[in-house]
């Protein structure tokens, strides 16, 4: 029983926990590639970086560049890239001395960046987003994160890269030691060498796992170990009090499994009916059999039952929150999107057409200015109310996706007839007579209408879609505003689809 029952799962336990570990140390590597990753996108973020590589901020250098900085940071190498890849600027410590050194070029003192460098202008040429990696090193293996360099606010293109290097030395596995609690040993190793995953030597087990670098000829394993004393003491124990109980287990066993049966195991399997017919897995059983018993099964089924109720009106009002918009209880941005993605599939399947509008209350900043933000969310609220009207008489969905700027989606409709029912919501919003005394467009509250169609877009997706109908918004503002405006093809090239048109 000891040799083919409980050793067996003894030794596969132990095996489940030091893999456990072991991914605990994969997930702490992942946890600090992520850190660096995260870093050299704050900088690569930073208006001063962006200035910085196109020449434009010549105290870059000397501001934010410094050994200490580079020590503090546990950086090895920062390197700025341009636009077509080119080195900018280089700034790290060197491995074999710590001599901090900048320069454009990887000679003189510099030339211990040649492998770094030349690995990241090849990731760059296999992609442009952001990426992190392992690199082989010379004395021992590196993390490299890679990010676009782009403004604070996202505008604009990318004008170059950064790319962040730091080692995976005595002095990093020393810190990762602290933080995991376990020894940790990293190497380097050939594709072609396959280690053991697990090993158990002694009173010691020591487990590794392979993990692939940006070089496809060399690996890198990361390993641990635990020390077995206290298992191989619990493995005699278990012997000595196995041979005292084995007898006494047999008796008592069959008494047990007859009073489990009868006691336990059989409303156990009534309530684990119960729950699968909760969660809608099974039907079988009428709950309300099972909820009107008197013991403990019954004090059960009946609290489960009632948080199962109360979860379910939870998960609906999250539902909920999730998908609408909290001041006016239209769809939000992120339930249009949805539909909107959806709708273009349906509409490919049955060659139905497919309009989209984009609406924007007209000088709304001024509206806010003049009678304040309370009154303009009275204002949206009113808005909002009528447009939802329109929709729901139509059957289209009418959703809130900006500050004043509302989408709506019309599945087979027209342009024309999306056009017709653009007038309709004009003419509603009109209605309503809120007083706008400094909109320079009416005395009243206005909106202004753009109307997209998937005929009008080469690109079949939700961003080239919603583009016509943000064009088209742009033409309507343009001409005075309090327009509806149907997308043509010459102002295909008057703007880009933002989810945010200018007021």
């Amino acid at each position: 029983m000891s040799k083919w029952i409980i050793f067996p799962a003894l030794h596969k336990e132990e095996r489940g926990i030091i893999s456990q570990e072991l991914k605990r140390v994969e997930r702490s590597l992942a946890l600090a590639q992520q850190e660096l990753l995260a870093q050299a996108r704050d900088w690569a973020n930073w208006d001063d970086t962006y200035e910085f590589v196109q020449g434009n901020y010549s105290r870059y250098r000397e501001v934010n560049f410094s050994p200490e900085m580079m020590q503090e940071m546990r950086y090895q190498l920062i390197a700025f890239f341009d636009a077509s890849g080119d080195i900018y600027f280089l700034s790290g410590l060197a491995p074999d001395t710590g001599e901090y050194t900048t320069c454009t070029r990887t000679l003189g003192n510099c030339a211990w960046m040649s492998p770094y460098i030349d690995s990241i202008q090849l990731s760059l040429e296999d992609s442009s987003d952001q990426q992190r990696y392992l690199f082989p090193g010379a004395s021992s293996p590196a993390m490299v994160a890679v990010t676009p360099i782009v403004r604070t606010d996202g505008s604009g293109p990318s004008v170059g890269w950064l790319a962040k290097v730091r080692l995976m030395n005595e002095e990093w596995i020393a810190q990762m030691e602290a933080v995991t609690g376990l020894p940790i040993t990293i190497e380097q190793l050939p594709s072609s060498q396959i280690e053991p995953m697990t090993t158990i030597e002694g009173d010691t087990i020591y487990a590794q796992h392979l993990l692939p670098t940006n070089v496809p000829a060399i690996n890198i394993s990361i390993g641990t170990q635990l020390n077995r004393t206290h298992y191989l003491a619990s493995l005699d124990t278990i012997r000595y009090v196995l041979i005292w109980t084995a007898c006494l287990m047999l008796f008592v066993i069959g008494f047990v499994l007859w009073l489990m049966e009868r006691i336990i195991l059989r409303p156990l399997k009534a309530l684990s009916v119960f729950a699968r017919q909760a969660s809608g897995e099974d039907t079988r059983l009428d709950s309300a059999l099972l909820c009107q018993r008197s013991d403990e099964i019954g004090i059960l089924a009946r609290s489960f039952e009632q948080q199962l109720t109360r979860q379910r009106e939870l998960n609906a009002e999250l539902l909920n929150l999730s998908t609408h918009d909290a001041l006016t209880g239209l769809p939000n941005r992120r339930l249009f999107d949805q539909e909107l993605q959806a709708a273009i599939h349906e509409t490919e399947a049955r060659s139905q057409p497919l309009a989209v509008m984009m609406l924007d209350i007209d000088h709304f900043k001024l509206f806010n200015d003049h009678y304040g933000h309370q009154k303009g969310d009275e204002c949206l609220q009113q808005v909002a109310l009528a447009l939802q009207n329109v929709a729901a008489s139509h059957n289209f969905l009418i959703a809130r996706t900006g500050g004043e700027e509302f989408s709506a989606l019309l599945p087979n409709i027209s342009a024309n007839t999306a056009k017709q029912i653009g007038y309709q919501l004009h003419r509603t919003v009109d209605q309503l007579k809120l007083p706008h005394k400094a909109s320079p467009v009416a005395p009243h509250v206005t909106i202004s209408v753009g109307i997209g169609s998937l005929d009008d877009s080469s690109d079949i997706s939700p961003t080239a879609l919603m583009s016509t109908a943000d064009q088209a918004l742009y033409r309507a503002k343009a001409a005075g505003r309090h327009q509806v405006m149907v997308f043509t093809p010459p102002t295909s090239s008057a703007s880009a689809y933002t989810h945010d048109t200018p007021l």
